[in-house]
């Protein structure tokens, strides 16, 4: 299984949009596909409320074993639950136990993280093979990058016993291309952390995504021109995300 952390610690940055369409993207192949959602506003919950319900994601940090997840194609969701913002460090040795035992029942799993750093997010860099972080191009971005990777490190050494995750990039989010403060901005980020560190491609601001999230399907499923044209662009960016994914699998095999 190949997990992958969607992860910014900052709130409003497409998120969650992105989260849920790499789900619905890698299971429309067919695969089996595991979505974690830690983030306590529930958002992947409830856009995926049609999906595979197995247990609250908060089973996962409890001492007991969690219920035993037997994999199917297409998804499954560990959902929100209230007890998600009781979470504490002392916790995430539980999560790391319960997760291992999943490896082999899913093919994917994508997890879905709070805004704000906590156990919740060091638990998600702990178990996770790949990290990709939605960014807005606002002023101060930057700034949050530096802070992102500082995180990442923190993790390495302190969860992971100094193995690297797989850093997948910065995917700009809600990228207003006719601003030019935001293209500016654009700019100066790659200019700071280099392409290399830069997911290919922009997720324009749309309001084909809101629609999808609001509608609970994926943005190629919607009937518009505006959403053909989100759905082009999103999905040539999932599918560099999958293909990394899919190369870092056959690394370790």
């Amino acid at each position: 299984m190949q997990t992958i952390v969607i992860n910014n610690q900052k709130g409003g940055v497409g998120k969650t949009m992105f989260a849920v369409h790499l789900a619905w993207f890698l299971a429309e192949a067919g695969a089996r596909v595991l979505v974690v959602d830690l983030d306590g506003q529930g958002n992947a919950s409830s856009v995926l409320q049609g999906e595979r319900r197995a247990f609250p994601s908060a089973d996962l940090f409890e001492k007991k074993a969690p219920a035993k997840l037997v994999g199917e194609a297409g998804i499954t969701v560990l959902y929100r639950d209230e007890r998600l913002h009781a979470i504490e460090l002392g916790h995430v040795p539980y999560m790391i136990k319960h997760f291992a035992a999943f490896a082999d029942a899913f093919d994917y799993c994508v997890i879905d993280t709070p805004p704000t750093w906590g156990a919740r997010n060091f638990a998600a860099m702990a178990v996770c093979d790949q990290l990709a972080s939605p960014i807005e191009l606002k002023d101060f971005a930057v700034e949050g990058v530096k802070q992102l990777l500082g995180s990442i490190q923190n993790v390495e050494m302190k969860g992971r016993g100094g193995r690297k995750i797989d850093f997948l990039g910065l995917v700009a989010s809600r990228f207003n291309s006719h601003s030019r403060r935001e293209r500016g901005n654009l700019e100066a980020l790659i200019g700071a952390v280099s392409t290399k560190m830069m997911v290919p491609g922009v997720v324009t601001a749309r309001d084909a995504y809101e629609q999808a999230m609001s509608d609970r399907m994926p943005v190629w499923a919607i009937k518009s021109q505006g959403a053909k044209t989100a759905a082009t662009e999103l999905r040539a960016i999932l599918t560099h995300v999958r293909d990394r994914m899919v190369a870092k699998k056959k690394d370790q095999a």
